[in-house]
């Protein structure tokens, strides 16, 4: 029997990314029946996410494909320190302590027998390239941001290591002051480049080193649509704006999205309770709020929100998560009861207009008939999943990349309205966002005939047009199987 090309792929465990890395393992190998796959699984402990591990385990239960295998990697008892900083920290450390369990299984127990064709590595496990570095196997990296974000990250690296630029002065630069970059069609504000790159600890610690290793990458996966990031992927691609000794560093790069999370991660009954729910409201007149499997805020900004939305008087779906209570690197949870955190009587006073709810199936909501608008986080999974379904973006970014991500939908896609560009859960000093501010927003993204409404829709049909037979993401994820294949025959 012909042995087949196998690729390693691992995930990091954080929810947003092994999902993707999921959807990725069983798109390569659907769409060519020489690969094989292993998948890698890191888990966190429960008590620092109770989503992401049950969420593995029902899509590894559910393959029926002798080719997609699942292997679980050992999980080491975390020190104090890890729980100490940031979930980030958290996970790199995790990241990092799998190095010697990934060298033993390449030795002595990998499953299967076919030559293994490459390692395909999460945006933020790059630290475990150096394994497949030393048995001669190349990495891809599977970027699960946008494109525009993967070309910030390089070019501040090359800033710092070439330039011997110290890039977190960009976050000193006068707040009227708008800065360039090659990856961004507009300039860029101050106030919304993301912490991981301007606070000196964080980019020193982990993003810098990220970075240096989608440079080594033999490619660069991308989880994005050229229709969708047209001046990024060109400034990428032929050198505009980008000097000649950045340019030569940079690997080939595959955008083949959008690659979306289309697993169940609820029980049947609760998602027929809020599909049931969705069923009895008008098209197009529930604002969907979520902030995604990361998202959470504080007590004070649940009440305006709350406020607004009792103004406001829309229909709403509320996906309201709580804070981490014990150590920083734990993640958002569920509340017991939301009469605790909301105005007293506010449920019984929206409760023909609105729904409050734990997690969310968010793709099957986004593609629900009812929903007319998503005030979101601004996710990469969650703008590309609204983007599929049509449906326009009030942004309210948290953390990581978001806040850029929320400028380039507003200022260059045109497919959102800002209630917030820059703002920033880490920032101390964080100004509440308003009732004022928040009902502004969910009244223009609401609005029935808008110019955003319809570059929603436009990028639906694109994105769609994407995947399909010919399209754009089609061919370039043929385009990285064939470059695989010619791996395995090396």
């Amino acid at each position: 029997m012909e042995k087949l090309a196998e690729l390693i792929l691992i995930p990091s465990p954080a929810m947003g990314h092994v999902a993707q890395m999921l959807e990725l393992a069983k798109l390569l190998i659907y769409r060519n029946n020489q690969l094989s796959i292993t998948v890698l699984i890191m888990k966190l402990p429960d008590y620092i996410d109770a989503v992401s591990g049950p969420f593995v385990d029902s899509v590894a239960a559910s393959s029926t494909s002798n080719r997609l295998r699942f292997f679980q990697l050992p999980s080491p008892d975390p020190t104090p320190e890890w729980s100490s900083k940031t979930r980030g920290h958290f996970v790199y450390r995790l990241v990092q302590s799998q190095k010697s369990h990934i060298r033993e299984l390449l030795t002595s127990q990998r499953p299967g027998n076919n030559k293994l064709s490459g390692f395909v590595v999460d945006m933020l496990c790059t630290p475990l390239m150096d394994v497949a570095d030393e048995f001669g196997i190349p990495s891809y990296v599977f970027f699960t941001s946008p494109a525009a974000f993967l070309g910030l990250m390089l070019h501040f690296q090359f800033l710092e290591d070439e330039r011997h630029q110290n890039v977190s002065d960009f976050k000193n630069s006068n707040s009227t002051t708008l800065l360039s970059f090659p990856s961004y069609a507009y300039s860029v504000p101050p106030s919304v480049l993301p912490m991981v790159l301007v606070d000196r600890d964080t980019w020193l610690g982990r993003f810098l080193d990220f970075a240096r290793g989608y440079r080594k990458a033999k490619g660069i996966i991308i989880n994005t649509l050229a229709e969708l990031e047209i001046h990024a992927l060109d400034a990428y691609n032929n050198n505009n704006n980008i000097s000649r000794s950045e340019q030569d560093l940079l690997p080939p790069i595959y955008p083949i999205g959008p690659i979306l999370n289309q697993s169940k991660s609820r029980s049947e009954s609760e998602e027929e309770e809020i599909t049931n729910w969705l069923d009895e409201q008008p098209p197009h007149s529930v604002v969907l709020i979520c902030f995604g499997s990361q998202g959470s805020v504080p007590v004070d900004q649940v009440n305006e929100i709350a406020v607004t939305l009792e103004k406001c008087g829309c229909q709403f779906l509320w996906s309201l998560r709580r804070p981490p209570q014990s150590n920083n690197a734990q993640f958002p949870g569920e509340y017991t009861s939301y009469s605790e955190i909301l105005p007293e009587g506010f449920l019984d006073r929206t409760e023909k207009k609105g729904k409050v709810v734990g997690w969310v199936p968010q793709l099957k909501v986004l593609s629900h008939e009812a929903i007319g608008g998503f005030m979101s986080h601004c996710g990469w999974n969650s703008i590309l999943e609204s983007i599929w379904c049509g449906v326009p973006i009030a942004t309210w970014p948290l953390h990581s990349e978001q806040q850029v991500n929320a400028f380039q939908l507003v200022k260059e896609v045109g497919i959102a309205v800002e209630i917030t560009l820059d703002y920033c859960e880490r920032n101390k000093d964080q100004p509440m966002v308003t009732a004022e501010a928040i009902e502004k927003g969910i009244r223009e993204l609401m609005e029935a005939n808008s110019t955003v409404r319809d570059k929603a829709m436009e990028m639906k049909e694109k994105s769609q047009a994407s995947v399909m037979q010919g399209g754009s993401s089609y061919l370039s994820l043929g385009k990285l199987i064939d470059e695989i294949l010619k791996n395995t025959a090396l």
